[in-house]
């Protein structure tokens, strides 16, 4: 029978261990929910790679861009040199756009999820409009 109880208690044990994750876990994302929300919950090694893709991308279409008009113009190098710069300046846009974007998103769930101006950096109190005191 202590054999028995003591089973159990562990499965009880193991049961309250489980709902208090569980109500950790939505207390920590700030809203009770079911499903996650995958498009917000990316990972940052994700974020890295996506930045790093969006830079590069612009890169090689501008290299291969350049290349082609130059063979095809016959003015090498100087489509080629054109393209990069022009290339590199289209991957940081799209890298800015991206992180924006990111921004964004994470703006919208600490709004949605009730997150007071404090989290966000900004202690400042929303009521007083008197500006920057000096």
């Amino acid at each position: 029978m202590t054999d028995q109880d003591s089973k159990r208690s562990l499965g009880e044990k193991s049961d309250d261990l489980a709902k208090r994750l569980h109500q950790a876990r939505q207390v920590e994302l700030g809203t009770k929910r079911s499903e996650p929300k995958l498009r917000n919950e990316v990972s940052g090694l994700g974020q890295a790679f996506r930045i790093g893709a969006e830079l590069i991308s612009g890169l090689v279409v501008g290299v291969l861009l350049g290349w082609w008009l130059d063979h095809v113009l016959d003015t090498k190098p100087w489509m080629m040199i054109i393209c990069i710069f022009l290339g590199g300046a289209a991957g940081m846009l799209n890298v800015y756009r991206t992180a924006m974007r990111m921004v964004d998103d994470l703006n919208k769930d600490l709004d949605e999820s009730g997150a007071s101006d404090a989290t966000n950096g900004n202690e400042t109190d929303p009521s007083d409009q008197s500006g920057p005191k000096k």
